[in-house]
């Protein structure tokens, strides 16, 4: 009988282990391998046993003909399919593989699912947000700060060691070499990446060491710009007083980034080419606005010269002219003084003989030559006529020098 020996040799085989595990022990090694090794999967299959419970977890059995797989989608992935999916409808989910330890079981955690031929639920809550941020007035351009044309210091929030940070320290270096660049490193991708992108964004605006910022990542699946989907990446980017360049490296797909930032790159090459002004086209402008300015100016000065030529030749023509008009002034400065030397000579004499006039009339000049005035001495009438005088009446004789008093003794006609 060969039964009992075996069951003995197994029995030795256990004993002589060194490497024992216990349950947990195991577990917790197949939840590390299952957890780094599905950690993005995707899987289709048949919804059965759906089901919403009240703490806004959804849970269901993804199944096909041969095998099923429990999934969930937990309450905080924001919607919940639960009402939009019934059992024996086929979808196509994205999440991870977990093991639920207590049980033993893996199942399916459930970061996105769709209908066949429908939308995910990312889409819809990117959808979602969208509108939200459309409606508060976030993607207005109005709101949208205008880029510095001459930056002093760039600061950009990205991975450190993906290829945009070097892309774009690549392109700025060629542009503009001793522009300085401040780097804040932010993950790009995975659960953490949203807040580590808006710290970003804060610490450039508290210490204020910077003129632009530029935030993004080289490019990836919509899945991996999920980042930039993120309402708290968006509310740090309007609340920037330093505007902000979005560049997470996708031509044709737009993020809410893209849409709140002041300025949408395509990628981060082109972001640092927006930022950075080109040394190269700048000298070439300036050697053109020296051109001309250089033009303007030589076009002032021969202008001057020509209208200094023409002045000196006009003052030439002018300075004959004066000669010609000085002489005549002269004759009639001459003229002028003659006449009026005659004019002058001829009203004192004509104020002379008017003077001599006036004194020969003066009765003072008459009295000196010997004559008197007779007044009666009553009245002061003057006397001319003798026959007015009557006999013994008192009169008054005024002398050239004094007067007298007489009395009328006789009369002749």
């Amino acid at each position: 009988n060969e039964g009992p020996p075996e069951k003995e040799k197994m029995t030795l085989f256990v004993q002589k282990d060194e490497n024992l595990l216990t349950v947990s022990e195991l577990t917790a090694e197949l939840k590390r391998y299952v957890s780094g090794r599905f950690r993005d999967v995707r899987v289709e299959g048949e919804v059965s046993n759906a089901k919403l419970y009240p703490s806004g977890h959804f849970y269901f059995t993804l199944k096909d003909d041969a095998a099923m797989i429990r999934g969930v989608v937990f309450s905080y992935a924001n919607r919940v399919p639960g009402k939009v999916v019934k059992d024996g409808e086929r979808v196509l989910v994205r999440g991870r593989i977990d093991i639920y330890e207590k049980r033993g079981e893996y199942q399916l955690i459930v970061t996105d699912l769709m209908k066949q031929g429908d939308q995910g639920l990312v889409y819809l809550r990117f959808l979602e947000l969208k509108e939200k941020l459309f409606k508060e007035g976030l993607f207005d351009e109005a709101v949208k700060k205008p880029l510095p044309a001459f930056p002093r210091c760039i600061g950009i929030v990205t991975s450190p060691a993906g290829a945009a940070i070097r892309d774009m320290l690549r392109i700025i270096h060629e542009r503009f070499g001793n522009i300085p660049v401040q780097l804040c490193p932010a993950s790009v991708q995975g659960a953490e990446a949203a807040f580590e992108i808006a710290d970003g964004i804060r610490y450039f605006n508290e210490t204020r060491d910077v003129d632009v910022i530029i935030i993004g990542r080289g490019g990836g699946s919509y899945e991996d710009l999920a980042p930039f989907n993120e309402e708290v990446v968006a509310r740090a980017i309007f609340d920037s007083t330093i505007p902000i360049v979005s560049a997470v490296g996708h031509e044709i797909d737009y993020t809410i980034a893209d849409l709140v930032a002041d300025v949408r790159a395509p990628t981060p090459t082109a972001a640092a080419a927006i930022v950075c002004p080109d040394k190269a086209d700048i000298l070439r402008h300036l050697t053109g606005m020296r051109d001309i300015l250089c033009q303007a100016v030589q076009r002032k000065l021969d202008k001057a010269k020509y209208d200094l030529v023409r002045n000196v030749m006009e003052f030439k023509d002018r300075k004959d002219f004066f000669a010609s008009h000085k002489i005549y002034l002269d004759d009639l400065s001459a003229n002028l003084e003659r006449s009026l030397e005659l004019y002058v000579t001829g009203r004192r004499i004509r104020f002379e003989s008017l003077s001599q006039r006036i004194g020969d009339l003066n009765p003072t000049a008459i009295l000196a030559r010997g004559y008197s005035i007779t007044a009666r001495a009553e009245t002061g009438e003057v006397v001319t006529d003798a026959s007015t005088v009557a006999a013994g009446e008192a009169l008054t004789i005024t002398l050239h020098k004094g007067r007298l008093d007489a009395q009328s003794v006789s009369r002749k006609a």
